[in-house]
């Protein structure tokens, strides 16, 4: 090939070099998003004791607390009963979201979901957005923790419209 040769082909040359990457990119980013579209993947995350204005809503400041012992319950050894408490307030109507899951953000990085089957609870209290309600109500959700689970946690919520957001708020017990 020959320097008239290169000249000649500059255009063409250079438009491969920016393309051929430019199309593997596309291709890749394509099937990413047909494959994690209605998956979590974006954390929205708020730190301990804050609140946030999020899909409609204001939620937190999330808590969470030990459950005092129930001596008349069967727990496996070894574990413990958290309990999440979430405030949310409807800005202007109904909220609609998923049992939230806890998730510990260190060490093993494991997630449990709630508890509520398996721990005296009372099922009065919402354990997820009630999509019914227009004014302030508290999410109250048990989970049963092994003893070696590290904190901070995460009470992560799904709401179908915001995915693949979804919405972490961080608590330490």
């Amino acid at each position: 090939m020959t320097r008239r040769w290169w000249s000649r082909n500059a255009l063409a040359l250079t438009a491969v070099a920016v393309l051929a990457p430019v199309t593997g990119l596309m291709i890749i980013g394509n099937e990413w998003w047909g494959t994690y579209q209605a998956a979590p993947v974006f954390p929205t995350t708020v730190a301990p004791g804050d609140e946030i204005s999020y899909a409609g809503a204001t939620w937190g400041p999330a808590t969470i607390h030990v459950r005092p012992d129930d001596p008349d319950s069967d727990l496996p050894e070894g574990t413990t009963v958290y309990v999440v408490e979430v405030p949310l307030d409807p800005d202007s109507g109904p909220v609609r979201c998923s049992p939230p899951t806890l998730r510990e953000l260190e060490g093993g990085q494991r997630q449990w979901d709630d508890a509520v089957s398996f721990v005296d609870w009372d099922y009065e209290r919402p354990t997820l957005c009630d999509s019914e309600a227009v004014g302030p109500f508290t999410i109250a959700v048990p989970f049963l923790v092994p003893d070696d689970a590290v904190g901070p946690f995460g009470v992560d919520f799904l709401l179908t419209d915001e995915l693949p957001g979804f919405l972490r708020l961080v608590v330490s017990p």
